[in-house]
């Protein structure tokens, strides 16, 4: 395991325990990475049977590139919350390719297969970090 991932578990680890033994909000600020892009914050919460959760939808559904609707809004939040940028058009909730890139960078930095669709692990490593 890579020094970044464990550290990267460890955070997450930590973050989860905090949240649910509070029970407070968990929040995040993640500008975009270009210079040019507007500071744009998520803030998401922790519930108990989801993980985090931004305000758009619970359920982790099945989505990739073509989709639309509150899931991939859930989606573009969830990966604002992660510190991914997610293009110019924001929380949107259309999974185009800015999104399709933001789900290929976000599965890249935890090891995971890097299709661009949201599918169980990356909900897990979204909603978790784990």
């Amino acid at each position: 395991m890579t020094h970044h991932r464990k550290a990267a578990t460890v955070l997450a680890a930590g973050i989860l325990a905090a949240t649910a033994a509070t029970g407070a909000a968990a929040t995040a600020s993640a500008a975009e990475p270009s210079p040019a892009a507007p500071s744009v914050s998520a803030s998401c919460s922790w519930r108990t049977n989801v993980g985090f959760y931004c305000g758009y939808d619970t359920r982790n559904v099945y989505s990739d590139y073509g989709d639309s609707g509150r899931q991939v809004k859930e989606i573009q939040a969830l990966l604002r919350f992660r510190g991914i940028g997610i293009g110019p058009d924001g929380i949107d909730g259309k999974f185009g390719k800015d999104t399709r890139s933001a789900v290929q960078k976000f599965q890249r930095s935890w090891h995971l297969n890097d299709d661009g669709i949201v599918g169980p692990n990356t909900w897990s490593y979204l909603r978790t970090g784990v």
